[in-house]
């Protein structure tokens, strides 16, 4: 099905409820808003490296809500579906709550699409969220200073009437600067604040049939949503430049929202304008991040990517089900006129596929790095990680 930037406009108003414009500021602070998400759901946990702290709900998937890089009076970072919380619908209906890391699966267009039911046509109407992805909640099996561990079962159904029995597996883990020095072969001024944590996801075949291409496959999607501000670039290091961004929402990008310069895509994410790209394979490596100048802050994200030759396709109305993106960024909107009120931008990140026979499975992993300092401290992480110089935004 050909969908056109109307269509897929409107798919977005049904899956992200539409707050009355009352987000959370983003200078909010983490211990507001941590005191916040403790209210709403009980099991809450925040992780604490010196002024390093994430909020984490096992039960919630294991859900990244929100981190800091100052304590509880620095700056809250992640994007919340208050609306959602506020009308205590996330009970029993979550996956559109936002935050900074959740656990997503694809495909979400195509034969083998996992958000419409068998036999219906992919329309706006007939779209949904998996029901179990949206509502079964995991249990906590483990959690220590810097590290909380959850797992659940999930039925899933695609559009071709195939059934995965999935058990799924996922650990949250908040980094040390040693670690985040180690990892990214830097050394941090003690004048930069720093918050890194990653999200380990492991998806397994627990049912009684193998899962195969003719049937269809799952993916693990990493999703992440992150406050904005209006000079936000996202800065994505490509393999070969000659075409590397796919369009979605039948979109044409203008030059001051996209730019392609010596094989790195620079992406205007300030949620001022509805669009969503994506990275094939091909031009995947395995870290891509953003650079905002009124907020001091650089943001890095690897993720694990070994170019293997299955992605499912979620680009819609597709006809190829396995040559789909390893990355994607989504950009909201703020648009009374047109009922849109999602001032953040996504960072995304997709595991390869393959055929699972019962009991293998598949493994996906995100880091998320925050930096807060100065410019002249951020373009030195920025030229070493990324190849970007950014004294020029």
């Amino acid at each position: 099905m050909k969908m056109n930037s109307l269509h897929v406009f409107l798919i977005l108003s049904l899956l992200i409820p539409v707050p009355a414009y009352t987000q959370v500021a983003e200078s909010e602070s983490f211990g507001d808003v941590a005191k916040r998400l403790k209210a709403a759901i009980n099991d809450v946990v925040v992780l604490k490296i010196d002024k390093s702290m994430i909020a984490i709900s096992p039960s919630y998937q294991g859900r990244i809500f929100t981190s800091t890089t100052n304590g509880n009076k620095g700056k809250s970072r992640g994007w919340i579906n208050w609306e959602l919380i506020d009308s205590g619908k996330h009970k029993d209906s979550f996956a559109y709550l936002g935050g900074e890391s959740r656990f997503w699966l694809a495909p979400e267009f195509g034969s083998f699409s996992i958000f419409f039911d068998p036999g219906k046509e992919m329309t706006v109407e007939n779209m949904r969220a998996p029901r179990d992805l949206d509502s079964k909640k995991f249990l906590r099996t483990s959690q220590s200073d810097c590290e909380v561990s959850s797992k659940g079962t999930l039925k899933i159904i695609n559009a071709s009437g195939f059934s995965f029995d999935c058990g799924v597996e996922r650990k949250v883990i908040l980094h040390s600067k040693k670690e985040i020095e180690s990892d990214l072969k830097i050394s941090l001024p003690v004048s930069i604040n720093y918050v890194a944590f990653s999200a380990e996801t492991i998806l397994k075949n627990i049912g009684l049939k193998a899962w195969e291409k003719d049937t269809g496959l799952l993916s693990i999607w990493e999703l992440g949503c992150m406050l904005t501000s209006p000079r936000n670039r996202v800065i994505i290091p490509v393999e070969n430049e000659i075409h590397p961004v796919k369009s979605y929402f039948s979109k044409a990008f203008n030059k001051e929202e996209l730019v392609v310069k010596d094989n790195i895509v620079y992406f205007k994410a300030d949620g001022s304008d509805l669009g969503k790209l994506g990275i094939s394979p091909k031009h995947t490596k395995n870290v891509m991040g953003s650079y905002s100048p009124e907020l001091n802050l650089l943001n890095i994200v690897k993720f694990s990517f070994n170019n293997d030759d299955l992605y499912v396709n979620s680009f819609p109305g597709n006809m190829s089900p396995y040559s789909g993106d390893v990355i994607n960024i989504f950009n909201g909107e703020v648009n009374k006129e047109k009922n849109y009120n999602w001032p953040f931008y996504e960072f995304e990140s997709s595991s390869s596929t393959k055929e699972l026979q019962v009991d293998e499975e598949i493994y996906h992993k995100q880091t998320l790095y925050h930096f807060e300092g100065t410019k002249e401290e951020l373009a030195k992480i920025s030229k070493v990680i990324l190849g970007a110089d950014i004294i020029r935004f």
